[in-house]
């Protein structure tokens, strides 16, 4: 009752008929809005982790295809600055740094 405001913290009168009314009705559904806004924060925070760590491989996967164009310039093949990879090139260049991705 104190954290809605309907008594101070040192109060010690007796409980009245409103407060009660206040927490047979109403508390409930207080109390449900409060765990769906808890839930709520909990998803975003997922959702923020999630976006996070699909930049970050974003980020990963242009670094190692801007390497495979230069692999592939290097061990001849003709690769242009943009667009799709040859795949004979890519496999190459797996192998070359001896991970699959």
């Amino acid at each position: 009752m104190v954290r809605r405001g309907l008594r101070n913290a040192g109060d010690l009168s007796p409980v009245t008929p409103p407060e009660i009314r206040f927490y047979a009705e109403y508390k409930p559904r207080d109390d449900a809005r409060d765990a769906q806004e808890a839930e709520r924060k909990r998803q975003w925070a997922d959702m923020r982790e999630r976006s996070k760590a699909a930049q970050a491989a974003a980020v990963r996967m242009q670094e190692h295809m801007r390497k495979a164009r230069e692999w592939g310039r290097a061990n001849g093949h003709f690769v242009g600055t943009r667009g799709r990879i040859p795949a004979r090139v890519w496999a190459g260049y797996q192998e070359a740094i001896g991970e699959r991705l």
